[in-house]
């Protein structure tokens, strides 16, 4: 896996040949498909095992306190976003169009952040408007870190102070709009 997240992050999913990928893993091409099918299936699984990675990174720590969690939460997703900026690109944004089995990851990934964070902040399930505002929130996390990937002009700390300032203020937005229109 780490083999295939580091030649995925390097190159595009095209620009990768099966051969190619057993000759950098050190194994036959047959392996590779006994066990993933395709090229395909073996990029299916450096995604799911990468989505996994995140998500062992992002579990709650009862020690640390819900800012410290947060905090620890986005620096995981932003340390993962360096690592292998190509495979969050095809996660986030590239692949998710195109590609059902790829969005099916991305989606379930991110309901678990958004599960995760409402967690930590509003309770879970959260509020309707506090959802939404979530949801919000993670397109404008994923919208920021592919920007910074592409720019690097901000430190990863910067980055995950830049978030988690948006993260209060969706929130607070979310909180005026019930106490301004307490309807449903």
């Amino acid at each position: 896996m780490r083999v295939g997240r580091r030649l995925f992050s390097e190159r595009p999913y095209d620009g990768l040949s099966i051969d190619v990928l057993a000759r950098e893993a050190g194994i036959s091409k047959g392996l590779l498909y006994y066990y993933f099918g395709s090229k395909r299936g073996y990029y299916l699984a450096v995604i799911e095992a990468a989505a996994a990675e995140l998500r062992a990174l992002a579990s709650p720590d009862e020690k640390l306190s819900p800012d410290e969690r947060i905090r620890r939460t986005l620096d995981a997703y932003i340390s993962s976003a360096e690592r292998y900026p190509d495979v969050f690109r095809a996660v986030t944004h590239a692949g998710v169009g195109a590609d059902a089995e790829v969005r099916a990851i991305h989606d379930r990934e991110r309901a678990a952040l958004l599960e995760l964070i409402a967690g930590e902040t509003v309770g879970s399930p959260p509020p309707a408007a506090a959802r939404t505002a979530l949801e919000g929130w993670l397109s404008f996390v994923e919208g920021a870190t592919l920007d910074w990937l592409a720019h690097r002009d901000l430190s990863a700390e910067q980055l995950r102070e830049l978030l988690i300032e948006a993260l209060a203020g969706s929130l607070g937005a979310a909180h005026a709009a019930v106490r301004h229109n307490p309807g449903k």
